[in-house]
């Protein structure tokens, strides 16, 4: 079996954008203090939230990080998991259907204070 080279990516964010992405989010205590902290990973939240924010992400890669934040905060059902790898069979892409990128829109708003939708400098 013979090595192939890597693939280089490049990716165009600001220095910035990437020490945003790697510090994460911040979530407010007393959010978290609202949910059951033994059940949610607030650090990689953070970085999936500043990812979604300062990624520089297309709709696939955004609806990707929805999809793991959903699927961390157990807002999809088996079945709406299975109509999403249906729609990946059948289509040859992942993506999300605008109901379903709006009910993790509002989860983090409602249950984090953390607005998706806002512009962040």
């Amino acid at each position: 079996m013979s090595l192939q080279p890597p693939k280089i990516v490049h990716l165009n964010l600001l220095d910035t954008d990437y020490a945003k992405i790697v510090a994460g989010e911040p979530i407010p205590d007393h959010k978290k203090q609202r949910l059951a902290q033994e059940s949610y990973d607030f650090d990689k939240l953070g970085q999936h939230i500043a990812r979604y924010r300062h990624g520089g992400l297309d709709q696939q890669s955004q609806d990707d990080v929805l999809c793991t934040i959903a699927t961390t905060a157990g807002l999809f059902t088996l079945a709406d998991v299975e109509d999403i790898n249906d729609r990946l069979r059948y289509t040859g892409r992942f993506y999300l259907t605008p109901s379903e990128r709006q009910q993790v829109i509002n989860w983090l708003l409602d249950e984090l204070g953390i607005d998706l939708t806002s512009a962040t400098t």
